[in-house]
């Protein structure tokens, strides 16, 4: 399997990990006024096993409300400008990884 392929074989990650929040910034398209956010993450597989390195786009409702911590996407489905339908983050949930097994626990 070639290397430029790979990451569209991929699954959509299961947890991602916020690393650095960025800023709420006010920005401007077509004359058309908005608020944007972006947040730098590990996407992480379902063992926990980092895939990807990359930066999400926050939803508008979730502005200024995530945290550095763990979360588990929620995708949905939308037409993007060129009438592509292509996957988009529409919710973030606080996930608490499970220590891996043999870590000994604190009692």
């Amino acid at each position: 399997m070639s290397t430029e392929n790979q990451a569209v074989t991929h699954a959509l990650p299961s947890v991602i990990q916020v690393l650095v929040p960025g800023p709420v910034l006010d920005k401007k398209y077509e004359s058309r006024e908005y608020k944007s956010q972006q947040l730098e993450c590990l996407a992480l597989d379902d063992a926990g096993q980092p895939l990807q390195v990359g930066i999400i786009r926050v939803p508008s409702h979730l502005h200024g409300q995530i945290k550095t911590g763990f979360f588990r996407p929620v995708y949905g489905m939308r037409v993007n400008r060129e009438r592509v339908i292509e996957p988009v983050l529409v919710d973030l949930t606080p996930y608490k990884p499970v220590p891996a097994s043999g870590v000994a626990s604190k009692a």
